[in-house]
């Protein structure tokens, strides 16, 4: 008879070698079953989270303006705002330095390109978020079960 198992982090096991796993529970054949069948077949509010997740995903990526990253994500969208806020207060039209998505720094860095990077990665991301929406309605229609075939602009 097989005994069935789940660990901390979401695996299903059947009769694992348990020597010194901690973290494993049982879980009734049932139960085994339901799981393995979930994720074979994703609920559409687990489909629409995993959308979510990747269009999230593709939109931290940033833009790239003449060589150098800006990331996408919120944090860094509310720092490129903050900068050119102060530049603009400042009346400034260059950075002494920089520091790109990448870490590296950059002397006498323009502020046009971070405007121009800032945005790019408005435009990106409306472009993202209109692509998740097609996607969503595939996935009320039931045409889109998995990701495997989606791409982003």
């Amino acid at each position: 008879m097989d005994t069935f198992y789940k660990s901390e982090g979401g695996e299903l096991f059947v009769n694992p070698i348990v020597a010194n796993h901690d973290g494993l529970g049982k879980i009734t054949e049932a139960q085994f079953k339901a799981e393995l069948a979930e994720r074979k077949n994703p609920t559409t509010d687990q489909l629409f989270q995993q959308l979510t997740a990747k269009r999230k995903e593709q939109e931290r990526q940033g833009v790239t303006i003449n060589g150098i990253r800006y990331a996408g994500d919120p944090g860094n969208r509310q720092a490129l705002q903050e900068a050119i806020a102060f530049m603009n207060d400042a009346g400034l039209t260059e950075f002494s330095s920089w520091k790109g998505s990448d870490n590296v720094f950059h002397a006498n860095h323009p502020l046009a390109d971070v405007f121009d990077a800032y945005r790019a990665i408005g435009v990106r991301r409306s472009s993202l978020i209109a692509s998740e929406g097609q996607y969503a309605a595939q996935i009320i229609a039931g045409t889109l079960t998995d990701f495997s075939e989606v791409t982003w602009p």
